[in-house]
């Protein structure tokens, strides 16, 4: 049985690795890696290497999927993660460190509050999550502004919490680190991609073929202006894009599809030369509401030969409450530029050598756990299986979705073996 897969990013790699032969993978871009990819920019004072934001692999959770990986040379980082808050650098996670606060009288509220957490809250939002997690006053300080920069929505109790929200958020003053405390990244001047560029050895990927309709009754679909058979797809596509192009759907699954949300997202890439705020982290999360951006990460501060000796390579996740398309987007770029110079990150816009921004118009999917239960049994009905962060439509990390490819393909690996195992009739 051949199985066609959507999308050559991490998770349709890692279905494809984890099955073996008979997997053909179509790929609307001309190469593999999807927002897992890097890229290089060679200038007067040497090649900088960028991604498409953070793709650092968290993989504490999820151990088998390193199987997959076995052969590149990975390379173990201690995360080196702060929050910058009242012009102060405070270590991540912020309900450990806020004890080095100058305010004592804030402290004190925060540690009151936290005693008084109850370890098994009962919420029904991931507003209330955060309340009831971390307290008044830690929650006004930083999560519910980060978060709803992070997310673009002023008002969080309109998301849902699903199980991945639930991870990232480190619940408890305690020393634990959360699921991101350590992490792999690819060794050299590859840069994240280096993952995706491994997994796609030896197979069968088809690129430039960009799927614009498929057809549940005939079992087609039509692949650039090719019609293609087909009996078993797995797709990572956007749930809500791969509703779309289904030209026989369900009307009632066409609707539901349509309530499906997700931020948007712009990574603006810097080369830069370094200055001393840079020095020795990895990222840095911004809760004031009034910058621009939520996070700044350094990549050539987790691998230094991504930027040249006196240089650094940086990104910035820039917030959606402040654009709702691309052209708004671009339009934040200098707002933001001016506001990394007022802190320090950089010197002046005469030390910028390279800038590249990168709109997204999926970032981080807002969990529906019913109306997706409801597409995800509709498709697989008709032999459709829907993976990945954007085919499952949930906050999730490369390695989860990984693991969720890789458990797709030994499910229907044994599916296939069963079908080809004789029955014996009893008599």
């Amino acid at each position: 049985m051949t199985i066609q897969v959507i999308g050559a990013g991490v998770t349709g790699l890692s279905f494809a690795k984890a099955y073996g032969e008979e997997v053909n993978i179509f790929e609307a871009c001309e190469n593999s890696g999807g927002k897992a990819s890097s890229y290089k920019v060679e200038t007067n004072v040497g090649t900088f290497g960028f991604d498409i934001g953070g793709h650092w692999f968290h993989y504490k959770s999820t151990p088998a999927v390193l199987d997959m990986l076995e052969g590149l040379e990975l390379q173990d980082h201690t995360r080196k993660a702060y929050v910058y808050l009242h012009g102060h650098f405070f270590e991540f996670p912020i309900q450990q460190s806020y004890i080095r606060h100058p305010d004592k009288r804030l402290v004190s509220h925060i540690k009151q509050e936290l005693r008084k957490i109850n370890m098994a809250p009962k919420y029904n939002n991931y507003d209330e999550m955060l309340l009831q997690s971390y307290g008044l006053t830690l929650y006004k300080l930083f999560f519910k502004d980060y978060n709803s920069k992070m997310y673009g929505m002023k008002d969080l109790s309109e998301i849902a919490v699903g199980r991945f929200e639930t991870i990232r958020n480190v619940r408890t003053h305690t020393n634990t680190t959360g699921y991101n405390g350590d992490f792999l990244y690819p060794k050299g001047n590859i840069g994240a991609n280096g993952i995706p560029l491994f997994l796609a050895n030896k197979l069968n990927i088809n690129y430039k073929q960009k799927v614009k309709s498929i057809n549940l009754q005939k079992k087609t679909m039509i692949i650039n202006d090719d019609l293609i058979s087909w009996d078993t797809i797995v797709s990572t596509i956007p749930l809500n894009s791969l509703i779309s192009i289904i030209a026989d759907v369900d009307t009632n699954i066409l609707n539901i599809s349509k309530k499906l949300k997700t931020s948007r997202g712009m990574i603006l890439n810097l080369g830069v030369k370094r200055t001393h705020l840079q020095q020795d982290r990895s990222w840095i999360y911004f809760p004031d509401p009034s910058l621009h951006f939520y996070r700044v990460g350094f990549y050539s501060n987790v691998e230094s030969s991504l930027a040249p000796a006196g240089y650094c390579s940086m990104y910035v996740e820039c917030s959606p409450l402040f654009f709702s398309n691309k052209e708004e987007a671009l339009a934040v770029v200098p707002k933001v530029i001016h506001e990394l110079i007022e802190l320090g990150f950089i010197r002046n816009t005469d030390e910028i050598v390279t800038s590249k921004t990168i709109y997204l118009d999926h970032n981080y999917c807002l969990p529906d756990a019913s109306t997706t239960e409801i597409i995800h049994n509709y498709l697989e009905n008709a032999g459709i299986y829907s993976i990945g962060r954007y085919g499952s439509w949930h906050w999730s990390s490369q390695h989860e979705d990984m693991q969720q490819a890789w458990e797709l393909a030994k499910k229907l690996t044994l599916r296939t073996r069963s079908k080809q195992t004789p029955q014996l009739l009893v008599t």
